[in-house]
């Protein structure tokens, strides 16, 4: 019952951008009106001129509700048989055919009760608030972009090269971001050395419109750019790199575009090259934006990036390493490539609605023994520190 309650109105409020304009959507009227009784909320509407002096359009927009269907991610077969063909006794837990390359299986859509969205505008410059109050108000927004109807934006001749394969565990954390046909904003966490970067690069391989890949040093940004290169059919005229030492564009209506958080997120003066780069950023709609190592980035930062880059959808990529404390004496567990969604500033609440929610996380001693990542090899070593003995158990 709890739980019941705890979720009654997840998935119900979305946050889409159209024609370089954010707008907040459902298919339940009723909740756009309870969300439009806060003050913060209401404050960030943006009223737009009437055309139809009817009550519901005084009200809200109203438009068909995007039309969902199967997608096969980029990389993958789609498979024989649907999900409810699947032979009898092939149960959910631990069969891995379950995880499909074909997404839009009912069990991962989020449900629409009615045929018709409806939407109202709200200010660009107060997106941030109005995420966060709808998160207090236990709405949480989901961002989801539609990318297969979207007309307006360039698409991108962006696929796999025949011979890049992904991995199950990598399919699995793809199904869930694409799990309703469309592309959901959110974080996939992957211990170091998944392959977090080719899950990334096949997300983009699978949206296939205009990308800006952020990373937290300039070395990230041209392995990103060589990853890219490497897994995909992207030439070098698609791909373009924003930093202290270069400032490119894509040739085309469409590509990729590789910078740094800080590049995106400082407000210091700037040269006259870097500032005509950060106006052709602004400037345009983004369908995908990567977002590389998002446990490490400053909080304020992030923020900037967030809201100064307008994107379709967002996906948040991590793997760190992980310290578990406990004693006495002190015994510090460090596993070589754990990944946990673990933040020094305490920030982790930001990120679910700065991104998204947490889409999927892989368990490490399950990859470790099928093979996919090394083996963890434990030592012990006592250190004599300020007159105590600390166990240290690395891994």
């Amino acid at each position: 019952m709890f739980i019941r309650e705890r979720t009654l109105s997840y998935g119900k409020v979305k946050l889409v951008l159209k024609h370089n304009k954010y707008f907040v959507e459902s298919s339940h009227p009723e909740t756009l009106q309870v969300l439009l009784k806060d003050k913060v909320i209401r404050e960030a509407r943006v009223h737009s001129q009437i055309t139809d002096n009817s009550i519901k359009a005084a009200t809200f927009t109203t438009s068909k509700a995007p039309v969902k269907g199967s997608l096969v991610i980029a990389g993958t077969k789609e498979p024989e048989k649907k999900k409810d063909e699947l032979p009898h006794g092939k149960g959910a837990s631990g069969d891995a055919d379950l995880f499909t390359s074909v997404v839009g299986v009912d069990a991962d859509e989020v449900d629409e009760d009615d045929d018709n969205v409806h939407a109202f505008e709200i200010d660009d410059g107060k997106i941030d608030d109005v995420k966060k109050r709808c998160n207090e108000l236990e709405y949480p927004m989901l961002e989801e972009y539609d990318f297969r109807n979207d007309t307006i934006n360039a698409n991108l001749d962006i696929d796999l090269k025949p011979s890049t394969v992904i991995r199950p565990y990598q399919e699995t954390s793809l199904s869930k971001m694409f799990g309703n046909g469309r592309a959901r904003s959110g974080i996939i966490v992957l211990p170091c050395g998944a392959g977090k970067t080719l899950v990334g690069i096949t997300a983009a391989c699978t949206i296939k419109k205009s990308c800006l890949v952020l990373c937290t040093s300039s070395v990230s940004v041209m392995q990103w750019r060589q990853q890219f290169i490497q897994w995909s059919n992207i030439t070098d005229r698609q791909i373009a790199v924003f930093t202290a030492d270069q400032k490119e564009k894509f040739a085309g209506e469409s590509g990729i575009v590789v910078s740094t958080y800080s590049m995106v997120a400082n407000t210091h003066n700037r040269s006259h090259e870097a500032k005509k780069m950060m106006d052709f950023l602004t400037s345009r709609e983004w369908g995908f934006i990567l977002l590389d190592e998002v446990h490490v980035v400053p909080a304020a930062m992030f923020r900037r990036v967030v809201t100064t880059i307008k994107a379709h959808s967002k996906l948040g990529l991590t793997g760190e390493y992980s310290l578990f404390l406990s004693g006495p004496p002190a015994q510090i567990f460090i596993p070589n490539f754990l990944a946990t969604l673990v933040r020094e500033d305490d920030k982790i609440a930001d990120l679910n609605y700065m991104i998204g929610p947490k889409l999927y996380e892989a368990n490490w001693m399950d990859l470790a023994a099928k093979g996919h990542i090394a083996n963890v090899q434990v030592k012990q070593i006592n250190v004599i520190e300020y007159g105590k003995v600390l166990n240290i158990i690395v891994g």
